[in-house]
């Protein structure tokens, strides 16, 4: 059975027509029929029914079945072009997104060796992109920062830290001195978001609907120091996970009051049939290490103003 037989099946079961098959591979017309026959001969079974000038069709139901099964082959087959390509290479692609990147990453980065610290390459994704990219084979794996718990049937996820969000301010912000605040208290004013952070929106958005109100968005910014620094401007107040490596000068976190709060979860992810050279190994057995420093008994204690 050919790799692109089944991708030309794939496209016709999606576009239902030759000609568009033919298009999109840049291929003839009689290519794609050869293909499908192929394919009925080698399974035993008709998939395809042709209709009006041979070409538009529709599945019959081994046909259907065929489809969903060549889903899952295509992709994994195309996980193992990526994974391949990168064979020769010594180094481990990690997702990290950037509050994990200035809350967690030092930290982990201290007992990493320097050759492995060499070797592993980052790139900035967001939870939802991070997955994504797991699943295609982009990424070797990934720190993940999120909500509610994440699917597991294609992913090993070592969760290792669990904080509350807070309300960042300026010293000199009036409800500083109440020493925590509710959302109603702060429904009236201007905010600075991170923006691009799926979880930190996620969890504004809960608790600006429960408190029933629209916030007044003055900036975004996918910078959390960027953001702090127009926090102590008294420029606006802010909203970011609670952890001592995301004090600034100037600036208090306030603790949130609202009921069923979210808590900003952090985890590392990585597929269950992932498949790592040995120099890859090296450096994914010590990043597995490394994130028992923010499991629970290692657990930074909350910042205190």
């Amino acid at each position: 059975m050919r790799i692109t037989d089944l991708q030309y099946y794939l496209a016709l079961a999606t576009y239902r027509n030759f000609s568009q098959v033919s298009e999109k591979f840049g291929i003839s017309q009689p290519t794609v029929s050869l293909a499908m026959q192929r394919l009925e001969k080698e399974l035993g079974a008709k998939l395809i029914l042709r209709q009006a000038a041979h070409k538009n069709v529709t599945l019959t139901h081994a046909g259907e079945v065929l489809r969903q099964h060549a889903t899952l082959i295509v992709e994994q087959y195309q996980v193992a072009q990526t994974e391949i390509k990168r064979d020769s290479e010594e180094s481990l692609l990690i997702g990290l997104p950037p509050i994990i990147q200035v809350a967690y990453f030092p930290a982990i980065a201290t007992v990493l060796s320097d050759d492995s610290l060499a070797h592993l390459k980052t790139v900035e994704v967001g939870a939802q992109e991070a997955i994504d990219q797991l699943k295609n084979g982009e990424l070797d794996a990934s720190f993940v920062g999120y909500l509610d718990d994440i699917d597991q049937s294609e992913f090993n996820l070592i969760a290792f830290d669990e904080q509350p969000f807070a309300i960042l301010a300026a010293d000199d912000y009036p409800l500083v001195q109440k020493g925590s605040v509710s959302f109603e208290e702060i429904k009236d004013e201007r905010f600075i978001l991170l923006k691009g952070n799926f979880v930190h929106t996620q969890a504004f958005d809960q608790l600006a609907r429960a408190a029933h109100f629209h916030a007044n968005v003055l900036f975004n910014s996918s910078e959390p120091y960027g953001i702090l620094s127009l926090i102590r401007q008294n420029r606006g107040i802010g909203f970011m996970v609670h952890h001592p490596a995301l004090t600034f000068p100037g600036v208090t976190a306030l603790p949130i009051t609202d009921d069923d709060q979210p808590m900003f979860k952090v985890g590392f992810a990585y597929r269950k049939d992932i498949v790592l050279t040995d120099a890859q190994q090296r450096i994914f057995d010590e990043l597995l290490a490394a994130t028992k420093i923010g499991r629970p008994d290692h657990r930074t204690p909350p910042l205190e103003e």
